[in-house]
């Protein structure tokens, strides 16, 4: 019984001693808790740097005095600004410390930093963007761990900084606002086309690139592999790959040089582009810096860096040559998709009775052809409309009209009649005259 009341006594005197060291701390300044906290050597340099800003020091002296870069000290600020001194420490990843933080202090943290974004005092927010999305990257780098983009977007509806918007108007709608579709229900349709590389072998200093194509509809693969992205050995590639798969309709991929051409000159047609318009195929490059777009070649070359390069113990080209092909006949032979309703792509192929027009094995292509004749066919770009109401194609600008800004539209030049037409909506809106030289 003793024993037991002792432990009492302890435990109701520990609580009162530490009941009263949180209460006097709490009636302490940040910098006078400073003095007595225990730093390491980095947080010091943060504590360092607020304290010399806020006796008036220029940012720029500060962070090149103390070897640190300017977004670092900007970083430290913000959080400064934030949370006090208690924003300088490292922020912890432990599950229950990062609950804490989907509750107010998320909040406080987006509703300031859009009001720092749009003061545009600072040097870092001279031309930031003040959105959902560029808040939400901001967190990141913060080390917080954000709500998605349209929570962060309701968060700045909800305190007032920017205005309500009709329910149908998500921010996903507008990110995606009138962004061009196709209606797709055959193969041979649409394939997509991306260039993968530099990739390396282990213990090999050689550069090996990929050159993979898919059916959008039926997800058949073609699949190559080489040493080099040049145009020339990409062009090589489609031919094998449509002897095999056949030729699409429309062949969709994105701005690289080695697909476009040169920036130099614009409106010469690539290497890729002309194979296009000897066969027909109208080519469409998708937004700059937008490579989700094509987004089945995209979600394919995961698939193929795990099966094949991560898994497999590949020496060189020889046994690249020969283990690209193998994965390519299991991928269409022997994965099935749940937007096939659990059908290979050859199985769904045959379900629908497509039949592919497969390029002949005797088809020849001369590295540099020239058209004596501007030919039939179809060059195509899709692109986001800027706030100037001006689209970019290939490295020169055309303008629209600042009313559709951030509106997606259809550009296309109609190669024979040598003009670029702009389609908003399925309706052509504006046109430009426009020499392709092929």
């Amino acid at each position: 019984m003793v024993t037991a009341i002792t432990l009492y006594m302890l435990k109701i005197r520990f609580i009162a001693i530490t009941s009263l060291l949180l209460y006097v701390a709490s009636r302490r300044t940040d910098v006078t808790l400073l003095e007595v906290r225990p730093m390491n050597t980095v947080y010091e340099d943060r504590v360092i740097a607020i304290k010399r800003y806020l006796e008036g020091e220029q940012p720029s002296q500060i962070y090149t005095h103390l070897g640190y870069s300017q977004a670092w000290f900007f970083k430290w600020k913000l959080r400064y600004v934030l949370d006090g001194f208690e924003g300088l420490e490292d922020v912890s990843t432990a599950p229950n410390h990062q609950a804490r933080q989907t509750t107010e202090a998320i909040e406080m943290a987006v509703v300031n930093i859009r009001k720092f974004r749009e003061k545009r005092e600072r040097d870092e927010t001279k031309y930031a963007l003040i959105g959902a999305v560029a808040i939400h990257k901001e967190l990141q780098e913060l080390g917080y761990e954000p709500p998605s983009v349209r929570t962060v977007h309701n968060i700045l509806v909800r305190h007032g900084v920017i205005g309500p918007v009709p329910e149908s108007s998500s921010v996903r709608e507008v990110l995606n606002r009138h962004y061009p579709s196709f209606d797709i229900t055959q193969p041979g349709q649409l394939q997509q086309l991306d260039l993968v590389g530099p990739r390396y072998l282990q213990g090999n200093s050689q550069r090996y690139y990929f050159y993979h194509l898919r059916d959008v509809c039926s997800r058949r693969v073609a699949l190559e592999v080489g040493k080099n992205h040049r145009a020339s050995t990409i062009v090589n590639a489609v031919i094998r790959s449509w002897q095999r798969m056949g030729i699409p309709t429309i062949l969709q991929h994105d701005n690289a040089l080695e697909f476009r051409g040169s920036n130099q000159h614009p409106r010469s047609a690539g290497l890729l582009t002309k194979l296009c318009l000897a066969l027909q195929v109208e080519s469409v490059f998708i937004p700059v810096h937008q490579p989700w777009r094509n987004g089945s070649i995209e979600n394919f070359n995961g698939l193929f860096q795990r099966f094949v390069l991560n898994a497999q113990q590949l020496k060189d080209l020889p046994h690249l040559q020969r283990e690209v092909p193998a994965f390519e006949e299991v991928a269409n032979t022997q994965h099935p998709h749940v937007p096939l309703n659990g059908k290979t792509s050859l199985e769904y192929e045959r379900s629908v009775k497509f039949t592919p027009k497969l390029l002949a094995h005797d088809f020849t292509f001369k590295p540099q052809p020239h058209f004596q004749q501007p030919p039939e066919g179809k060059v195509s770009f899709i692109c986001r409309i800027r706030k100037s109401g001006k689209i970019p194609i290939a490295s020169e600008k055309f303008d629209i009209t600042p009313d559709l800004a951030w509106n997606y539209v259809y550009a296309t030049i109609v190669v024979k009649e040598q003009t670029l037409k702009i389609y908003h909506k399925g309706e052509l809106i504006k046109e430009f005259p426009y020499q392709l030289k092929t």
